[in-house]
């Protein structure tokens, strides 16, 4: 409220310094693939799409122990009807790696798959963060400049009065710069963070419930085991959601 002229703020030249600047360095440093495949995920987020269900992993591993207590038919019956897709691969791993490798073996071969996607999706935040120092240093370079303008037109007969709009127009790019990075780029960064820790938990609690059952556990305790992965804040919301 306190710009005697908002149109100030607006400056076609600063928006193709920032925006064409952190376009260009971007594709440098990252397929554009990979950043669309990235925008997309977030996205899907922001419209509740893409937020693990974590008592829905659990339901499944209780219908996974209930089955391979009652045998190997009905075990095998249940696995199509699984919906995440790491627990139907652990699953599926559970008949072979029974006879052929060890518990050890087998919690060690699905960490592994844990770590990896873990460091991928790691990255894939860190391209965002990587993203957000771009926009800052394109809008100092457009003040830079601005103000080179400005130093040169000093020596005119009506300098006086052109300081005071070429340095606020000079500063427009900064201040894109700012914005850009701090409500577009490292808020992404940080939700894709958040997205990645959600998916290390729900992992964990698959690996935890097919050792179990790999150990021929109570169901009962299966069920309790993996529900120690959440705060009982969000086993309190999960059970609200079931009911």
């Amino acid at each position: 409220m306190s710009f005697r002229n908002v149109g100030v703020i607006v400056d076609v030249h600063a928006a193709l310094i920032v925006l064409g600047g952190t376009v260009a360095v971007s594709l440098i440093c990252f397929p554009i693939g990979q950043i669309t495949s990235l925008l997309k995920v977030f996205l899907k987020r922001l419209l509740g799409k893409n937020r693990r269900d974590y008592e829905s992993i659990i339901k499944q591993l209780v219908s996974l122990s209930d089955a391979r207590r009652k045998g190997v038919k009905a075990f095998d019956a249940v696995i199509p009807t699984i919906e995440d897709h790491f627990l139907k691969d652990a699953a599926g791993m559970l008949f072979w790696a029974q006879s052929e490798i060890s518990a050890d073996e087998l919690r060690d071969l699905l960490e592994t798959r844990i770590n990896t996607h873990y460091m991928i999706y790691m990255n894939e935040a860190k391209v965002f963060r990587t993203l957000s120092k771009f926009p800052p240093a394109f809008g100092l370079m457009g003040t830079t400049m601005g103000m080179i303008a400005l130093l040169q037109s000093l020596g005119s007969p009506d300098a006086k009065n052109m300081i005071g709009p070429s340095m606020a127009i000079a500063l427009v790019a900064t201040l894109y710069g700012l914005v850009l990075t701090n409500f577009v780029f490292i808020p992404i960064a940080e939700n894709l963070t958040k997205q990645t820790q959600e998916d290390l938990i729900s992992r964990s609690i698959v690996v935890e419930g097919m050792m179990l059952i790999h150990a021929d556990k109570p169901t009962r305790y299966v069920e309790e085991k993996v529900k120690s992965f959440l705060l009982p804040s969000q086993r309190t919301e999960n059970n609200r959601k079931a009911a």
